[in-house]
């Protein structure tokens, strides 16, 4: 018989057992949700649902349960956009709510043990979403699934059987990595996007004459201070609140994910003027934190040699399938071969009261969302 088990730290939970699940899962994997809980400078009170069928692992999950803090995103950004920065909003939340998604993940809330059938595969979804609920319920709280890509149908359709309310969330950037070289990706690029390969040629070679170097640390020691000030520069330059990471968080990534871990840094000289962190588990990567000194590279095109030529040689090098970009500057990354897919926010308030109020509000916000990001769909069609 199968037995459901929850735990609050993944230490609790054996390393081999859980990535017996997470091959080729960046978001899932054992090594990012450790960092996680090692290096957020606010409680991430994370439950791990497992279901045994003895020892074996047969499906997991995780869940996160959040309350209202000022200082911290939350689905209340989403939700309510700017209107959340209104003293008169203030007491109006979404929140507390168990958060179902790995941080920062997409598309990866359920995952199953290897040679599973449909009907077992399905089974064990409804087991992991009524734990869930049942978490819920003792916190008192709502239930968020963050982040559900189409990829999840299953997922959405038992969702919206419960009587989740669905809206969109915020598109999602992806590389598949296809190409043999870096000089086939650029000729493929120029065939959708005429004279981008010049494009990407120039930028490269205007870094280059700016005197910019490009390395892989291997060893941060004496850098890592520097490294995290990076972080916390580009934070603050696109970002309203505090970079919500301990100044010892790249060298937790180094020490838990090992040679998994890159930290691409840019040098001028001696000194470190640009920093990007790429995770790797299996055939996917993903760029967690990038890191700029804009005054310090004096408009030479450090950013775009940090964050994407030089992960995608690296990515291609290695024969990566999957790349990810993270939810943000669409056109640029779409003319250097960024696939964009929707992303779904899925919701159950812990008060059937609200249920007329909410369904108007849900389908309110699934036609602002639907507007705001109308310029897509040019880019997904030509994609």
């Amino acid at each position: 018989m199968n037995e459901v088990k929850i735990y609050h730290s993944i230490s609790e939970v054996d390393k081999k057992l859980w990535d017996s699940l997470t091959e080729n899962n960046v978001f899932m994997c054992y090594e990012w949700l450790k960092t996680l809980e090692n290096s957020s400078t606010y409680p991430v009170n994370p439950h791990y649902i497992t279901i045994f069928d003895e020892k074996k692992l047969l499906a997991a999950s995780v869940c996160y349960y959040q309350r209202k803090i000022d200082e911290v995103p939350s689905i209340d950004g989403l939700l309510l956009g700017k209107l959340h920065k209104f003293r008169l909003m203030k007491k109006f939340s979404f929140l507390p709510a168990v958060i179902c998604n790995p941080k920062r993940g997409y598309g990866t809330h359920l995952i199953f043990s290897d040679g599973l059938g449909t009907e077992q595969i399905l089974e064990l979804q409804n087991k992991s979403i009524d734990a869930i609920e049942k978490i819920s319920s003792a916190e008192k709280a709502s239930v968020c699934f963050y982040n559900v890509m189409e990829n999840e149908s299953s997922l959405m359709n038992a969702l919206v059987k419960r009587g989740y309310y669905k809206t969109k969330s915020t598109p999602l950037n992806y590389l598949d990595v296809k190409w043999v070289s870096f000089n086939e990706y650029k000729r493929e690029l120029n065939r959708k996007h005429p004279r981008m390969s010049r494009k990407i040629a120039n930028e490269i070679n205007k870094n280059r004459k700016s005197g910019v170097t490009i390395k892989q640390l291997e060893n941060i020691n004496g850098s890592e201070q520097r490294l995290f000030e990076l972080l916390e520069m580009n934070h603050r330059k696109h970002n309203s609140g505090m970079l919500l990471l301990k100044p010892d968080y790249i060298r937790q990534v180094k020490e838990t994910f090992g040679e998994n871990a890159v930290v691409y840094a840019a040098f001028r000289e001696e000194k470190i003027i640009g920093v990007n962190i790429e995770l790797r588990k299996g055939k996917e990567v993903f760029l967690s934190n990038v890191g700029i000194d804009y005054e310090g590279s004096y408009n030479d095109l450090t950013y775009f040699n940090l964050a994407f030529y030089e992960p995608i040689k690296n990515a291609i090098a290695r024969k990566i399938k999957r790349l990810y970009g993270g939810k943000s500057m669409y056109k640029t990354k779409a003319k250097r071969g960024f696939i964009i897919r929707d992303t779904y926010l899925f919701y159950k308030p812990r008060y059937k009261a609200a249920g007329s109020i909410l369904r108007f509000w849900f389908l309110f916000h699934g036609l602002w969302m639907n507007r705001k990001f109308s310029y897509l769909k040019k880019l997904q069609t030509d994609q």
